[in-house]
């Protein structure tokens, strides 16, 4: 009698968690993958090669996002070329992005801005 009184309150409980079942549950689907952005961009006597870095992106839709990012660039200012971090926004729409990087120069102690496009793979 002792064990049927135990077993009874498990029996029930699995029973009401079998009763919550994934079919009553809404949860959006997870996306893992990796997406990178190669791009180039123009401004006042500067060039910039730059690839996709770190960004805090918002979705407006299926094909449409906007993020603040950093882009990992060579520069190339009056023939000289120099690795440099750039940030700026980033306008994605499916597999064309519009980039707005600037970039401080220290030579000068101006920032450059430049813009352009790149393409986004997955």
């Amino acid at each position: 009698m002792k064990r049927f009184v135990f077993l009874l309150p498990v029996l029930l409980a699995g029973h009401y968690l079998h009763a919550q079942s994934a079919d009553t549950i809404h949860r959006r689907p997870l996306t893992v993958g990796l997406e990178g952005m190669a791009g180039v961009s123009f401004g006042d006597k500067t060039v910039a090669f730059n690839v996709g870095g770190p960004h805090l992106k918002l979705k407006l839709g299926p094909s449409w996002s906007v993020a603040l990012a950093a882009f990992p660039s060579l520069l190339i200012v009056d023939g000289k070329a120099e690795p440099r971090l750039g940030i700026g926004p980033r306008l994605d729409y499916r597999n064309l992005v519009l980039i707005v990087p600037a970039f401080y120069h220290n030579k000068s102690e101006k920032w450059i801005w430049t813009a352009g496009m790149g393409y986004k793979f997955h």
